[in-house]
């Protein structure tokens, strides 16, 4: 199951993190006049059943919240030996009635280093003191923070949109979280991310 076993060890590590999800890129086609779809077919490049099973249910269950009806192909096509032949997937797209096909591809996960440094601050405890002894052990107080080096985690996904009709790639996107945290929050976040950029491109 790589997207879980890829995505576990990270939400430990990430326990302190700052999670997040955006789209890093996106393009659409120019001049390619394509209706608004009305159901669209979700192919994930997942070899495991299980995790991909995991990964597309996830991601329908943030569309259903949008009013935007995604058909998870598992339900159709539960092995992914299922869709090795160009012939099985053009059955798999006609059986599912979609208008729209959007392929998610897992591309892995990148660990960046970075150099936190030192910092002392000071905080006046007392201005009223009466000699020496007074200022060294009243009047302030400082508070050192040693530097160090941590990390940030990125997951990344990447997901393309044809249109069935016309097999012409109508939308493009890259997608990455910084320090995911939850598994099945992730997914729903990266599919926020994806659905809002087909809908403001007018694909969906």
């Amino acid at each position: 199951r790589l997207f879980l076993l890829l995505l576990l060890p990270i939400l430990t590590l990430a326990a302190g993190g700052c999670s997040s999800t955006k789209l890093t890129e996106k393009w659409r086609a120019e001049g390619a006049e394509a209706p608004r779809a009305k159901k669209v077919l979700l192919l994930s490049l997942i070899k495991d059943p299980a995790t991909r099973a995991y990964f597309e249910e996830h991601f329908v269950a943030e569309a259903k919240e949008k009013g935007i009806e995604v058909i998870p192909s598992h339900r159709l096509a539960p092995n992914a030996t299922d869709m090795d032949e160009e012939e099985e997937v053009r059955r798999l797209v006609e059986e599912s009635g979609a208008d729209g096909v959007l392929v998610a591809q897992l591309k892995g996960v990148e660990k960046k280093h970075k150099f936190v440094p030192s910092r002392l601050d000071w905080y006046p405890d007392n201005y009223y003191y009466s000699g020496f002894y007074d200022y060294y052990y009243r009047s302030y107080r400082g508070i050192y923070r040693p530097g160090y080096i941590g990390s940030d985690d990125y997951f990344k996904m990447q997901f393309r949109y044809f249109s069935p009709r016309t097999e012409k790639m109508l939308w493009a996107g890259n997608v990455q979280t910084k320090n995911p945290r939850s598994i099945a929050g992730t997914i729903r976040q990266i599919a926020d991310e994806v659905l809002d950029s087909l809908k403001g491109s007018g694909l969906i």
